[in-house]
């Protein structure tokens, strides 16, 4: 079984935050769409379980909704043909895992990464160029954007199996757990920030050696 790491939801560019709560629950704040809200796209407020914890101004702005834990089928989808970023995720079979590294705001702490979940691949809707009609991944945010505007990009989406969803609690993703779960070992330079070193890395997606929480 391989495991992927994806960094998603809002970062240090956007003006939302997603909130990390004193109990260790959270809202993941998914990032806003590059176009004009159009059916089938989400806005914001059509998420009010995540809207209530954003700016109320960013109410009427599309959203990309992925991970999309939220709909009866969880789906996760990414430009695994197109951008660099994504292209370890080609590589992703059935009962592999996509876990999902998320920056979070405590209320009293600076920002810190978290890991918010996973998606246990059950099957893969490759290379999309066209609409596949009626299915599955009907409700992910890569074909509600296409269906929008028409692009359909060679994106890939994901299918989740159980074991698919949020975590309950956020799980601290510090040096200690980069260092522990990735080779070869990471350049941490004096000049920047451990969030900064994460987060760099972590703009691409990356395979694990092992499970979080795995001993």
């Amino acid at each position: 079984m391989a495991v992927f790491l994806a960094n998603v939801g809002v970062n240090a560019s956007h003006t939302a935050r997603s909130p990390l709560f004193g109990d260790g629950s959270f809202t993941l704040i998914p990032i806003p769409e590059r176009m004009r809200w159009r059916r089938p796209m989400l806005r914001l407020r059509d998420l009010p379980e995540i809207a209530r914890d954003a700016p109320e101004a960013l109410g009427r702005i599309a959203v990309h909704l992925d991970p999309d834990f939220r709909s009866q089928i969880p789906t996760y989808g990414d430009n695994c043909r197109r951008a660099a970023r994504a292209f370890a995720l080609r590589k992703a079979m059935p009962g592999d895992r996509i876990v999902f590294l998320a920056r979070l705001h405590p209320r009293a702490t600076p920002p810190a990464f978290y890991l918010v979940g996973e998606l246990v691949v059950a099957e893969a809707l490759a290379d999309v160029v066209a609409d596949p009609g009626p299915g599955w991944w009907d409700a992910n945010a890569h074909v509600r954007r296409a269906r929008a505007n028409g692009a359909w990009d060679s994106f890939w989406v994901f299918r989740g199996g159980p074991g698919s969803g949020f975590y309950e609690r956020a799980r601290p993703f510090r040096r200690e757990e980069a260092e522990r779960l990735f080779e070869p070992p990471w350049n941490w330079r004096p000049n920047r920030s451990e969030l900064q070193t994460i987060g760099s890395y972590t703009r691409t997606v990356r395979p694990l050696r092992r499970l979080p929480g795995a001993e």
